[in-house]
């Protein structure tokens, strides 16, 4: 009972501590969707210069690896048990899950390619479900963190001091709770991708031409130079746009919800707290809706994009 309300007393007294050096809500918001290095080791190798390369697991790699683990969890048991019975009544969650798949196939794939989509819809409906589960995972708070509290209070965990995420316990790195697709480097890296196969899709169905064939028809001679540089340009700037579009929105919405939640400690009013709260919440609720329609958007366009790669326009 001692240990326990001494490191009360020592949660406390770092929120005292806090308090009078006064609450920064941009360095909040900077130390919560800020990347970090969790482990620059692992079976006794370095991962800090690997030929020269810093290969160190971050806050989104490991995030990024769970999604990646949940849609091996998720999908491999559901393809075999279709494999396995075809024509059988799905359950809630399949028939779930299938009603996505028929949606990106028919909807996105088939009503942008028609009956060219076939060779593309197992790469589209990857990218949708990979971007999707990133998305909703970013939106559960780091719950290392609340266990790290937790057993800091109880007297399990040493208290935790700075924010050097290497120094954070093993818990509290197993969920970072940070947004894969907020980082430019990985919605840049699914925006390449995307660049990737909508280049072979145009030397796919139109072969060399493609190079000649960006240039939409009836376009003067005298234009068609200048028009190339301009439409070999706008294949560069598709997936930036993809890139920077899925950033924003993935951003954007956490920081309103921290700036929400910091007027709390900002003002030190309990009459902030009902309105920061109805709004968080209410951000939140729109966080949830933009996790989903950004998924659907990256998908979307890029099948668009695929579609006018296909032919000349």
């Amino acid at each position: 009972m001692i240990t326990f309300l001494t490191n009360i007393q020592n949660v406390a007294h770092g929120a005292e501590h806090v308090k009078k050096s006064g609450f920064n809500v941009s360095e909040m918001i900077v130390h919560h969707l800020q990347d970090g290095r969790l482990f620059t080791s692992i079976f006794g190798i370095d991962l800090t210069n690997m030929y020269g390369i810093d290969l160190s697991i971050t806050k989104r790699v490991v995030m990024m690896w769970i999604a990646a683990l949940i849609l091996f969890v998720v999908f491999i048991p559901i393809a075999r048990k279709i494999a396995k019975n075809p024509y059988g009544r799905p359950g809630r969650f399949q028939g779930l899950i299938e009603v996505f798949v028929q949606f990106i196939r028919n909807d996105v794939g088939k009503g942008s390619m028609g009956h060219h989509s076939h060779g593309y819809e197992p790469f589209l409906l990857t990218m949708f479900f990979f971007i999707l589960i990133s998305n909703l995972l970013g939106l559960i708070p780091p719950l290392g963190d609340l266990a790290v509290f937790i057993g800091t209070v109880t007297g399990m965990m040493h208290p935790h001091h700075g924010h050097d995420s290497l120094t954070l316990p093993l818990i509290a790195k197993l969920w970072p709770g940070i947004t894969a697709t907020g980082d430019v480097a990985v919605t840049a890296s699914l925006a390449i991708f995307s660049f990737l196969v909508i280049q072979i899709a145009g030397f796919v169905h139109q072969g060399a031409l493609y190079v000649r064939n960006i240039v939409p028809n009836g376009i003067p001679m005298f234009l068609f130079p200048l028009m190339w540089v301009i439409e070999l340009v706008g294949q560069f700037t598709k997936p930036f746009a993809l890139a920077i579009r899925l950033l924003a929105n993935m951003t954007a919405g956490h920081i309103v919800i921290l700036v929400l939640m910091g007027f709390i400690f900002q003002f030190e009013s309990y009459g902030v707290v009902p309105v920061s709260v109805l709004g968080a919440s209410a951000i939140f609720l729109l966080e949830l809706f933009v996790a989903f329609l950004q998924a659907y958007i990256f998908v979307f366009l890029t099948a668009l994009f695929i579609a006018g790669a296909q032919h000349r326009h």
